[in-house]
């Protein structure tokens, strides 16, 4: 499988490996290799909501962005043309109420290509701003990625040219700890989307289930897919090109059809993002 170099948001890996001082015992045979004896703790670090490539793509040594042939990072528009440019990050690439702001306006017209938001050239946007958020949902994730083309990643997205941002992370602590320990540029995610779904792989390797979805308060948080199964179904006024606005569904929710849950979803009670029962 070869490795994505989507730039889209999505849960991203760094594993760690301390080396002990405890001398291995003898082989036998059927042992694994002798080296993994002198591993004496394993550190998984969960960065949410990133993809390798958008903090590690100008890693020195690393497969990442500027490694990765032209061709393979242009994007193509909803009816699979390849864009003359990449749409403007709709609403602004900094969050709202930062100042001073980078508007939508100031973000059309960009190549068909990635860009680093804290270049000095570009729009010199500091990694401690912060900018407009991405989906990372599970039936997005599949579309973006078009059966492993990873040419879809602004089409099928709530940002615009968004998803193909990154940064120049050389300066950060994390980036100083890959550079001592192993930083894994072939890693890959557990399950499509976004942390919620990849933190349950990562301990169960289990996709959470909804017993009954059907029938209970959860119904409208079920997904309407094509006949496919691994996209959403467009609304009828959904906008035929990226350029024209962000893609419409008949329903984008938090489980599949047969009630997996593979979105974010939260406890009915509190502490969570749900209000409290009435009279509660």
């Amino acid at each position: 499988m070869k490795r994505s170099h989507g730039l889209a948001l999505f849960s991203s890996t760094l594993v760690l490996c301390a080396a002990a001082s405890v001398p291995a015992p003898a082989a036998q045979p059927g042992d694994p290799p002798a080296n993994i004896a002198k591993i004496e703790t394993v550190v998984v670090i969960f960065a949410e909501n990133r993809a390798f490539d958008n903090l590690y793509g100008h890693f020195p040594g690393a497969e990442g962005i500027d490694q990765a042939a032209k061709e393979s990072l242009q994007q193509r528009d909803r009816d699979g043309s390849v864009l003359s440019e990449l749409p403007p990050v709709w609403d602004g690439l900094t969050a709202k109420g930062v100042t001073p702001p980078v508007t939508q306006a100031m973000t059309e017209h960009l190549p068909n290509a990635p860009f680093t938001v804290n270049d000095p050239k570009g729009f010199n946007v500091p990694l401690s701003v912060a900018t407009h958020d991405l989906w990372h949902r599970y039936y997005q994730n599949q579309m973006q990625i078009n059966g492993g083309k990873n040419d879809m990643f602004v089409a099928w997205a709530d940002s615009g040219a968004m998803p193909m941002s990154n940064w120049d992370a050389s300066k950060t602590d994390m980036w100083a700890v890959a550079q001592k320990y192993v930083l894994a540029d072939h890693f890959f995610m557990g399950g499509f989307g976004g942390s919620f779904f990849n933190h349950q792989w990562l301990i169960c390797a289990c996709a959470p289930y909804y017993a009954d979805a059907d029938k209970n308060p959860a119904k409208p948080s079920i997904s309407v897919t094509d006949d496919g199964g691994t996209a959403l179904k467009l609304a009828d006024n959904s906008p035929k090109s990226v350029r024209d606005g962000i893609p419409k569904f008949v329903s984008d929710g938090n489980l599949t059809p047969d009630f997996y849950a593979v979105n974010t979803m939260q406890p009915p009670y509190r502490p969570s993002g749900n209000d409290p029962a009435p009279g509660g």
